[in-house]
């Protein structure tokens, strides 16, 4: 009869934590299943961005990887603009900061202090604009400034394009 209720006992307790363990699978499963799906959302974007810019801009040259991160930032910043005047917050998982700056540039002279200077304050800015969720269209604008005051000392053909994404 021992024997009997000890292995009722372990066939139940058995049971009991298959079950939790399948509960607790199926809720981990569908948080994979979620971050899975953004993730892909976001390389899709981040795909999209990329075929939109490579399209838009034809480059003989060999483009540097600068260069190519720089029309990724465009085309973040014109979406960014986009969704701020639909009156929509930016989310920082859609925009991630990218580290333009640990990249070759088209020409490897504008690796300067003042260069990397300017970059600082350029991702201090960057920060700033999902910090102040209320402020955003203030500070995506001082954003782009940033962008400007770089661009001004180091490559300023893209300024005219650039002019174009602070909000009025």
């Amino acid at each position: 009869m021992r024997k009997i209720s000890f292995a009722f006992s372990l066939v139940l307790f058995s049971f009991l934590m298959l079950n939790a363990c399948s509960q607790n699978a199926s809720v981990s499963k569908e948080k994979a299943q979620q971050d899975s799906i953004e993730q892909a959302a976001k390389v899709q974007h981040l795909q999209d961005s990329m075929s939109s810019c490579s399209q838009t801009i034809m480059d003989p040259n060999n483009t540097k990887p600068m260069a190519l991160m720089m029309r990724l930032m465009a085309a973040n910043a014109d979406s960014m603009r986009s969704q701020l005047l639909r009156g929509e917050q930016l989310d920082s998982n859609r925009y991630a900061f990218i580290k333009f700056y640990l990249v070759e540039p088209t020409d490897p002279n504008v690796l300067v202090p003042n260069f990397f200077e300017k970059a600082r304050l350029h991702q201090a800015a960057y920060a700033q604009l999902f910090k102040h969720p209320k402020e955003q269209k203030k500070y995506y604008n001082l954003m782009i400034q940033s962008c400007v005051n770089c661009h001004l000392d180091y490559c300023s053909g893209p300024l005219k394009r650039i002019n174009k994404f602070p909000i009025p």
